[in-house]
């Protein structure tokens, strides 16, 4: 492991101890912590078996404001394990949305996924979504859990434009 990586995976660590003791009280014991080159659509993974292990995608490195979204998506993720310790379902169920919500973590990575062919931003709050194929969405802060045309998601990016070299 060189310098760099040690260096990234000490302050990984300390973020995660920072993060235990803000909003679970100190009770997690430490998963396996990484950053992964491996993630494409999706900017953070929890993994419960064989062991617990916490992958943060290496894409937020590039970004200017790299460790307050690493933050972010880590604190996702210890939400995740935090319901997995207690023997709660761990996936995304109302307890995790209150948990996310009371912690201040959001609920998506604003990583753009790899393979996005399609830029939608929402009229309301100019969220970015971005999407591998065409649809009919509205922005889920803005509309809640049902569609809500008031907040239909309008297509920014032009078919066939390779957006990657476009939005970041």
């Amino acid at each position: 492991m060189t310098r760099r990586n040690t260096e990234l995976q000490n302050s990984l660590v300390a973020l995660f101890w920072q993060l235990n003791n803000l909003y679970f009280g100190g009770i997690l014991p430490p998963p396996e912590l990484k950053f992964s080159g491996r993630l494409r659509t999706t900017g953070g993974q929890y993994f419960r078996k064989p062991k617990r292990i916490i992958q943060i995608s290496t894409r937020y490195l590039e970004l200017e404001n790299a460790w307050d979204e690493i933050r972010d998506t880590l604190g996702h993720e210890l939400v995740h394990y935090w319901l997995d310790f207690r023997g709660r379902p761990c996936g995304h169920t109302s307890e995790f949305r209150a948990k996310l919500n009371a912690c201040g973590f959001n609920r998506y990575s604003r990583l753009r996924p790899i393979q996005a062919k399609y830029l939608y931003i929402c009229p309301g709050c100019e969220i970015r979504y971005y999407r591998r194929r065409r649809g009919t969405w509205s922005c889920g802060p803005c509309s809640g859990p049902r569609y809500n045309s008031n907040y239909r998601l309008i297509l920014t990016a032009n078919p066939g434009v390779d957006i990657s070299k476009t939005f970041r």
